[in-house]
């Protein structure tokens, strides 16, 4: 998938590519974190909203 084609893409497209790229975050360890919060905003909403929804799913409290 292209960033161009974000945008457009439907949660069932988007969500193995965000599984497969936080896995590998994760395995980058500070440095993966660090490259990521060069490019996040402070005060994005639509950030502060995702974070807050990973958070659920790390506690296992979000499911169908």
């Amino acid at each position: 998938m292209k960033i161009s084609d974000i945008e457009n893409a439907s949660p069932e497209a988007l969500a193995p590519l965000l599984l497969a790229t936080l896995q590998r975050l994760g395995q980058l360890g500070r440095n993966g974190a660090v490259a990521l919060a060069r490019l996040a905003e402070k005060d994005d909403a639509d950030v502060e909203e995702a974070v807050e929804w990973l958070a659920d799913i790390a506690a296992g409290s979000l499911r169908e």
